[in-house]
């Protein structure tokens, strides 16, 4: 496997051409990234559970024509374990966007591209899915959509026709949903014409037909990638604008995607009657809204938001 390093800082990739991929737990953000290096870059699952649990990327950039790209995979948004809720997708990015005290020289954009990673066979718009993207728009901001792609994966090529009549409607609903709300990104289809195999199915093949099929994933990531370089960012994306101009007193809910999440959170406590939940909620909120993030620039364990998932 190719090593990693863990993005805990995003001063560690200035000077880089930077994409980051977000998206649901189990979407594809890890395959893809896998794909365009033709090897096993960062684990990738079948499971309900996200084997991603840290914002890394690999040390070693792929060549796309002229440039040199370094590829950042990220928790899942609304996933499925006990750290990869909203709230801490949110504490995470925020640390890593929060300059320190570095505010002397002006800020430039880090982050040249980004992926937005659908499992086109999610295709219901429900709470879930809508509050995923309003917490991606809250960090990213509306300056730089047009560096922004949504890519559709794990299309079915031999579905029976209602399958791929329900897949056709479900990109129409998440196109119609980008255009309205993310004018100027883009929605790309990923393997809609050569499907894709599950590494059990890879492995049955012979290593000719395999290769095959590989290179065919390749040439789908690498196409995909090609399209979002040829608008890159010219600005930091807003989570990082704000943090900046923010100051050493700021708040991580001052923030757009900090007050964004707080409201999730008490949306959540307004529907269970649930104490438990209740109180882990209630400390998320306060954590969120009442953390200084200078002080978390050298965290410990306790200054974590803890997991908040209610269900």
């Amino acid at each position: 496997m190719e090593s990693v390093t863990v993005l805990d800082r995003i001063k560690r990739l200035q000077g880089k051409n930077a994409v980051i991929l977000f998206g649901k737990t189990r979407a594809g953000k890890s395959t893809f990234i896998n794909d365009a290096y033709m090897k096993k870059v960062f684990k990738s699952t079948k499971s309900i559970m996200s084997d991603t649990n840290e914002i890394s990327y690999a040390n070693r950039p792929i060549r796309v024509d002229d440039h040199e790209v370094f590829l950042v995979d990220t928790i899942g948004l609304g996933g499925s374990g006990e750290y990869h809720d909203r709230a801490s997708f949110a504490w995470k990015w925020l640390r890593i966007l929060h300059p320190g005290k570095n505010r002397k020289s002006p800020l430039k954009p880090t982050i040249k591209g980004i992926l937005y990673v659908i499992d086109i066979m999610d295709g219901a718009m429900n709470e879930d899915n809508i509050r995923n993207l309003e917490t991606f728009k809250a960090l990213v901001g509306e300056e730089v959509l047009e560096s922004v792609v949504f890519v559709t994966t794990k299309w079915v090529t031999n579905a029976e026709q209602s399958t791929r009549k329900r897949l056709e409607t479900n990109f129409v609903g998440w196109a119609e949903k980008i255009h309205r709300d993310f004018p100027g990104a883009s929605i790309l289809r990923l393997d809609d014409t050569t499907g894709r195999l599950d590494e059990e199915d890879l492995k049955e093949l012979s290593s000719a037909e395999r290769t095959k099929k590989q290179r065919e994933y390749h040439d789908n990531a690498m196409r995909v990638l090609r399209q979002l370089l040829m608008k890159t960012a010219t600005q930091p994306i807003l989570a990082e604008r704000e943090m900046y101009a923010g100051g050493q007193g700021m708040k991580a809910g001052q923030t757009t995607l900090g007050r964004t999440v707080v409201g999730h959170l008490s949306d959540d406590i307004e529907r269970t009657h649930d104490k438990t939940i209740i109180q882990r909620l209630k400390r998320a909120i306060q954590a969120i809204k009442n953390t200084v993030m200078m002080k978390t620039f050298f965290p410990t364990e306790n200054q974590e938001v803890e997991g908040t998932k209610s269900t």
